[in-house]
């Protein structure tokens, strides 16, 4: 198996369908996420008493590789947690199809294993593109670039370039399908462009918050498992989203996601009281990603508001205040709390992962359930000129490593 510190990460910030009635995975990359590219090996550590194997650092992630495959900066092709592989052969003969070329956490040995390193000559052998190298002038055997003869694109072995859509890699995303009475199945729509979706970047990308941001203060709250819902109301807009789409009106209301928001009556609330905002939370309950809490009901848990007008997250301050013209609270209608102020200064990755361990704060569920994970927001706004909330989230390993 092969496969993790720099802080040139600023690429990565930049860098009509139908639902069936079965719960399942969208093996699509909806979310733009890069789930592969170009990176460094910052560090190699050897494991005990294993005689192939040794775990190399990308970024912040640590991956387990075969033994002197790699050198301390070598450029390879980091592959993300979540990412379904292709079946070339280089990955079978890696041992990927025993997994269905899923990449997970797992844990080897005693270490945690997070993602996949490619040497980069393995694109060369792309089984479905001709693909030629481009080599220093001066380092003969140094690649720089590699040319998609199947397309003419060049392809610059740069930090952070995604290679996501050229290896044919998707991500594997837990949904809950929306569900009707009756032979129809549910239309969706494409997600509204003035909305952001809501992806959070993981800390292990993000390592030079811990320098950029270690003044600020931030909201701790816990990551639910559930299905992502976004409602807004923009000008005479109105609707209902889940993480990458627009759900179409059902009548009567027979699918989850609406009946649990009309119930709620948000969109009249919004309508009435003329706000341009999105509301973006996580439904919850039976039926829903193995309803881990053992809820009896449904709950709506939110967890953001996107400000429309301003494009850009609300701050805490602002998010409690539109709760309450809307008559809804954060004890009630909000994802738990851990820590009302949190700083980074003076904390590493592992205390900000240690911190993520840990059993759910959600007051509905029932005891000593793992949580997911945490997510992290700046108090107020970063950035003078075009403001905006700093976020992030950090996943449990505890709950990766026993996540089927």
């Amino acid at each position: 198996m092969e496969g993790a510190t720099d802080n040139s990460n600023n690429n990565f910030e930049q860098n009509l369908v139908e639902i069936g009635d079965e719960e399942g995975r969208d093996y699509l990359n909806e979310s733009g996420r890069p789930l592969a590219y170009f990176h460094q090996i910052s560090n190699l550590e050897a494991i005990e008493g294993a005689d192939i194997i040794e775990i190399a650092t990308v970024l912040g992630w640590r991956v387990i590789v075969k033994k002197g495959l790699y050198k301390i900066g070598d450029s390879v092709v980091y592959v993300e947690i979540d990412s379904l592989l292709p079946s070339w052969p280089y990955f079978v003969s890696d041992g990927l199809d025993k997994k269905s070329f899923k990449i997970k956490t797992i844990k080897l040995r005693g270490q945690i294993s997070q993602g996949y390193c490619i040497p980069v000559k393995e694109l060369l052998n792309h089984p479905n593109k001709k693909v030629s190298p481009i080599y220093h002038s001066e380092r003969f055997d140094e690649i720089i670039e590699l040319k998609d003869e199947t397309t003419g694109k060049t392809i610059p072995i740069e930090l952070g370039y995604n290679l996501t859509e050229f290896i044919g890699i998707k991500k594997i995303e837990e949904y809950v399908p929306t569900i009707r009475t009756g032979p129809n199945k549910t239309k969706i729509y494409t997600f509204p462009s003035f909305i952001k979706k809501t992806d959070q970047g993981r800390i292990q990308n993000l390592l030079h918050y811990f320098d950029t941001h270690k003044d600020k203060e931030f909201e701790v709250t816990e990551k639910l498992e559930g299905s992502s819902i976004t409602v807004y109301r923009y000008k005479d807009k109105n609707g209902i989203c889940s993480r990458n789409y627009q759900l179409e009106k059902v009548e009567p209301s027979t699918d989850i996601h609406q009946a649990i928001i009309e119930d709620l009556d948000l969109i009249n609330k919004l309508i009435e009281s003329n706000l341009n905002i999105a509301i973006q939370g996580e439904i919850i309950g039976p039926k829903i990603q193995g309803n881990i809490y053992a809820l009896k009901k449904h709950h709506y848990k939110i967890f953001d508001i996107y400000l429309i007008e301003k494009d850009r997250y609300a701050t805490y301050d602002e998010r409690i205040e539109l709760l309450q013209k809307l008559g809804l609270t954060m004890k009630d209608h909000g994802a738990p709390i851990l820590f009302k102020s949190f700083s980074l200064n003076g904390k590493t990755l592992k205390d900000i992962l240690e911190l993520a361990d840990g059993f759910s704060q959600l007051k509905e569920s029932k005891p000593k359930v793992l949580r997911e994970g945490l997510v992290f927001k700046s108090l107020s706004t970063h950035n003078d000129v075009s403001p905006y909330v700093v976020s992030f989230k950090a996943i449990s390993n505890q709950y990766l490593l026993k996540k089927k």
